[in-house]
């Protein structure tokens, strides 16, 4: 048998194959590895010994190279040159604090202050800090990626910032308002739009503070909650009373004094442009009662007294005809004690503030339109009153109110009937009732004191008994 080779061939041993002579090729090639090594370690050395040249020698007493604060370098300052440039660059950021809607306060208003020393400490020791891996962290850390940052901290003073918010949301807190009707000067109806609800969340607003001068940014989100109106304006102009569903005209000239007919200005005038919702009830006595009125003539313990507020009831009376001319739900009337020279007897709606035992009496009706409606109550200068009541949407029907004398005693006094009958657009009739039945009692004389010129009324009611409406001509 062949005796085998055991120093070569694939199947000699590894140390017999190592101690085999090499080619020239392999001791070439290995030589070239070395000596990349050795200049590999050579030029780590002169880099590692460069940056530590640079650190103890180049900034012996300064900050490292690659230190920042947000957008300030602080490469190569002092302490107090990198002090100085921190100040600068924060009340450049933070001299003014936007907290929202245009309010600004300034940092002194707010207590916000800037601990840049503290920042330029922790600058200063990057690189000199802890053992020799923290250095060398920093050292390498700030010559390569962004370098090594440091936050110069803001705070706020907690009583001065809480009492500038709060005083911000005195300002902004709003409560919702909807959306209604009002007549201007010119007499035309236009809708003053909705305000939206908003209340500022103190305690929210001041975190928001915090956060944003974590970053140092004088941007702060306010926080705030909206509430929407219930009615907005769109709804609002769509629904608008615009539209004249009833009116009715008295005569004041009658009367020429001048107590009465300036109850009648101030009364009216409180009364006109009231707008009522749907299913809104309006009082006359709510409106009335809170005014100081003249001395005039009225009603009183069965006979006629100057009393303060004499020509409320003719203002009363005239809205309450129109009311129901425009289809609305009467919910209080009352007839007055005697016949009234300016309506017709069942058509007059008194009131009475009360007193001397005896309970108020107050006309009231009831928005029953789907829309808002709008009343108007004036006095023009040819000498009546006018009542109106406007909405969105005439409903197409006719009314027509009528009263008539059924009886008249000496005794018990003169009754008078109060009919109303509404026939729609269709021409069928819907309603045809009685009102009201009233018994008046004869007019007491006036006395000899306070008799004064008077002028026959012009307003077509009971005057001429073969006008049922009641209208003024």
């Amino acid at each position: 048998m062949k005796e085998l080779n055991r120093t070569a061939g694939p199947y000699g041993s590894r140390k017999h194959r190592r101690n085999l002579p090499k080619a020239k090729g392999d001791r070439r090639a290995n030589f070239r590895r070395r000596r990349l090594a050795a200049i590999a370690a050579a030029a780590g050395a002169l880099f590692v010994g460069g940056i530590f040249v640079d650190y103890s020698v180049v900034h012996g007493d300064t900050i490292r190279r690659g230190v920042h604060s947000g957008e300030v370098d602080l490469s190569g300052m002092t302490r107090g040159e990198a002090a100085d440039a921190l100040t600068r660059h924060v009340s450049g950021r933070l001299g003014e604090i936007n907290l929202g809607d245009g309010a600004t306060f300034t940092a002194e208003e707010l207590g916000v202050k800037v601990d840049a020393d503290s920042a330029v400490e922790e600058a200063y020791s990057v690189g000199r800090r802890g053992g020799p891996f923290q250095r060398i962290s920093d050292f390498f850390g700030s010559y390569v990626g962004g370098g090594v940052g440091v936050t110069a901290e803001a705070t706020y003073d907690e009583a001065a910032a809480r009492g500038a918010t709060e005083g911000l949301a005195e300002k902004l807190n709003t409560e919702p308002k909807d959306a209604a009707p009002t007549v201007t000067e010119a007499g035309e109806v236009e809708v003053e739009p909705a305000v939206e609800g908003r209340s500022v969340n103190v305690d929210g607003t001041l975190e928001n503070l915090g956060r944003s001068l974590e970053g140092l940014s004088g941007e702060v989100a306010l926080a705030e909650k909206r509430e929407a109106p219930a009615v907005s304006t769109e709804e609002a102009r769509a629904s608008a009373p615009t539209e004249l569903l009833g009116e009715y005209k008295t005569d004041y000239a009658w009367d020429p004094d001048p107590g009465r007919q300036a109850n009648l200005r101030k009364a009216s005038g409180a009364i006109n442009e009231t707008v009522l919702a749907p299913g809104e009830e309006f009082s006359a006595l709510a409106v009335l009662e809170p005014l100081d009125y003249e001395p005039a003539k009225v009603f009183a313990d069965g006979g006629v007294a100057l009393e303060e507020g004499g020509g409320l009831c003719q203002v009363s009376s005239t809205l309450y005809m129109a009311a129901n001319y425009a289809g609305l739900e009467i919910t209080e009337r009352s007839p007055h004690y005697a016949l009234l020279s300016y309506i017709k007897p069942g058509f007059d709606a008194t009131v009475w503030f009360g007193g001397e035992g005896v309970e108020p009496l107050d006309m009231k009706f009831k928005n029953t339109t789907d829309g808002n409606i709008l009343i108007r109550e004036f006095v023009d200068e040819d000498g009546f009153l006018t009542a109106q009541i406007l909405g969105n949407k005439p409903s197409g029907d006719q009314i027509v109110m009528s009263s008539e004398k059924v009886e008249e005693s000496l005794t018990t006094g003169i009754t008078w009937v109060t009919s109303k009958k509404v026939t729609d657009e269709d021409g069928e009739v819907v309603f045809d009732d009685t009102l009201y039945t009233d018994t008046y009692s004869y007019n007491p004389p006036v006395p000899e004191e306070m008799k004064h010129e008077t002028s026959e009324p012009r307003t077509a009611g009971w005057i001429d008994p073969s006008n049922t409406t009641g209208w003024a001509n």
